[in-house]
């Protein structure tokens, strides 16, 4: 190989090292605000309570990519609910035996720590974990001929339900770690909208 040869090709090398880094610098996404973060597709995975949220998660901007039906999407959003019952007192005991010895005619009255738990899985890898707590009481029949609609909330647990998706969609938009992911999203494979 002679010399000149060899010049051309580092100049060559040299030239195209220049190029991809340029290419590069422009690929990479700045940082981006609350108001534009915009995240892929996430499969949605929720318990019956959680189920009822799917809509007021889906209609903000943030999750406005969100399916029930996206198999094989790498990011999940898990939502269920948990109950933790209050220590059984006075009030809690003779509520319960008011509605048996009525035979069902008089409700139970249940409270508890509610907690709604949301979690943002990539690749099998929980990345976020928020949890949101409430202590709320209901009341059920033992006659009851359905299924609870309110999935042991209760109304006013379903009023509280609601006002975690608001927390959890300020909490996601300012996590850092949901930010870095969107970031690398966006680094492969551009703007969800794209």
């Amino acid at each position: 190989m002679n010399k000149l040869s060899l010049i051309a090709r580092l100049i060559a090398i040299g030239a195209a090292s220049v190029t991809a880094s340029v290419i590069a610098a422009d690929a990479i996404p700045a940082s981006i605000g609350p108001a534009d973060l915009a995240l892929p597709t996430i499969l949605f995975h929720a318990d019956p309570a959680g189920s009822e949220l799917f809509d007021a998660l889906h209609s903000s901007p943030l999750l406005a990519h969100l399916s029930k039906e996206a198999p094989g999407a790498p990011i999940q959003l898990r939502l269920f609910h948990s109950v933790r019952p209050a220590h059984v007192d006075a009030k809690n005991f003779f509520s319960g035996l008011l509605s048996v010895g009525t035979l069902g005619i008089s409700p139970v009255v249940m409270s508890g720590e509610h907690t709604l738990h949301y979690e943002l899985y990539v690749n099998g890898q929980r990345v976020m974990r928020r949890e949101y707590s409430a202590t709320l009481s209901s009341k059920e029949y033992l006659r009851g001929k359905g299924a609870d609609p309110t999935h042991g909330l209760g109304p006013d647990g379903q009023v509280w339900a609601k006002s975690t998706v608001d927390l959890f969609l300020k909490d996601l938009a300012h996590d850092d770690t949901v930010r870095n992911i969107n970031d690398e999203y966006r680094l492969y494979f551009g703007s969800p909208a794209e």
